[in-house]
């Protein structure tokens, strides 16, 4: 096989794999925001105690800020040459 097209395969597997981790990140902030609102808004979620729903939802949301600038950082890579 010749090196160009190895080097475009392995390009394009690349581009595979940055794909699907942009995919799950952005899953994973739309679960953790899923997760905070259902904390904050949802009646069944009074049943847990107070100080535990605080901690849960500073976890959530310590969480979907990491996550959103892992995606702002992996936007701003394919942006740079």
């Amino acid at each position: 096989m010749s090196r160009a097209f190895i080097k475009e395969n392995e390009d394009q597997q690349s581009y595979l794999e940055w794909q699907k981790l942009l995919k799950d990140r952005e899953e994973l902030l739309r679960i953790l925001e899923k997760k905070k609102k259902y904390v904050q808004e949802d009646p069944a979620a009074e049943s847990i105690p107070e100080e535990k729903r605080r901690e849960m939802l500073a976890k959530y949301e310590e969480e979907a800020e990491e996550v959103k600038r892992l995606l702002e950082e992996m936007l701003s890579e394919m942006r740079t040459p």
